[in-house]
């Protein structure tokens, strides 16, 4: 996270990067996130519960919601332009 892109960027002080071991927020006996897709089918999914767990005790520690980027299927296509 300090090279590259992202450590210019956080030298520069334009962004504040807050990272967290998302395992931590399972609650299940062997700390898996993973999940088969509803309806069957190939592939694993990301269990929903951990990841809200883990964006509350962000904003918890943080004092305040900030500005969170969570790619998912349902959301709309990320293009440049957006980026930009």
């Amino acid at each position: 996270m300090g090279e590259s892109i992202l450590g210019r960027a956080q030298k520069k002080g334009a962004v504040e990067i807050h990272y967290s071991q998302i395992r931590d927020f399972a609650n299940n006996k062997h700390n898996r996130i993973d999940d088969c897709p509803f309806g069957g089918g190939k592939g694993m999914l990301m269990m929903a519960e951990p990841i809200a767990l883990c964006i509350e005790d962000l904003i918890a520690r943080l004092g305040k919601k900030p500005h969170l980027v969570y790619m998912s299927p349902l959301g709309t296509v990320l293009h440049q332009e957006k980026v930009k």
